[in-house]
């Protein structure tokens, strides 16, 4: 009986051991023929090239600074090839109103940014396109509390914006070459 026990525990260690040996985690949207996204030198360096034209506005800042994180993941600025131009328009709008009080709730932060590639040397437009994303966030009788979540809002729709722009710009940039 104990034999059979300890027999049994070693086929069943065997086969989880071979199973997960022929397991292989991979990205999704890594590119063909690499283990993991980040080893394609030729991809990561054409994304570093790209040249993002400043803004002023604290949500166009926001997402300039995601992007420039996506992009060369916190490296320097390589010799630009590429330059992004970029619209970024906000609306806030009411989502829930509390009924027969006609008091907001709940709001929508809606973020629609429209980005041009360009390159430096040519001038030639390599892609241009819109995104569109939206955070919501709840509304208390606390203003430094809605100023605050309307932010994080902001925020998490910037970095939602710039997500959707990396992989665009990277799809595009290897359609190119």
């Amino acid at each position: 009986m104990w034999s059979s026990d300890l027999l049994r525990r070693g086929v069943l260690l065997l086969a989880a051991a071979s199973f997960l040996a022929a397991c292989q985690v991979r990205p999704v949207y890594a590119p063909a023929g690499s283990v993991v996204a980040g080893d394609n030198p030729a991809m990561v360096t054409e994304l570093a090239s790209i040249a993002i034209k400043g803004q002023t506005e604290r949500v166009a800042q926001a997402l300039i600074n995601e992007l420039i994180f996506q992009l060369r993941g916190g490296g320097a600025l390589v010799e630009p090839k590429y330059r992004l131009d970029l619209i970024l328009t906000t609306r806030v709008s009411d989502l829930a109103i509390r009924a027969r009080e006609d008091i907001p709730v709940a709001k929508l932060v809606s973020l629609t940014a429209t980005y041009t590639l360009t390159e430096v040397a040519t001038g030639r437009v390599v892609t241009s396109d819109n995104v569109y994303t939206t955070s919501s966030f709840d509304v208390s009788s606390q203003r430094y509390a809605n100023v605050r979540a309307q932010r994080d809002a902001e925020d998490r729709a910037a970095r939602a914006a710039a997500a959707d722009i990396r992989l665009r710009l990277a799809s595009a940039l290897i359609g190119k070459g």
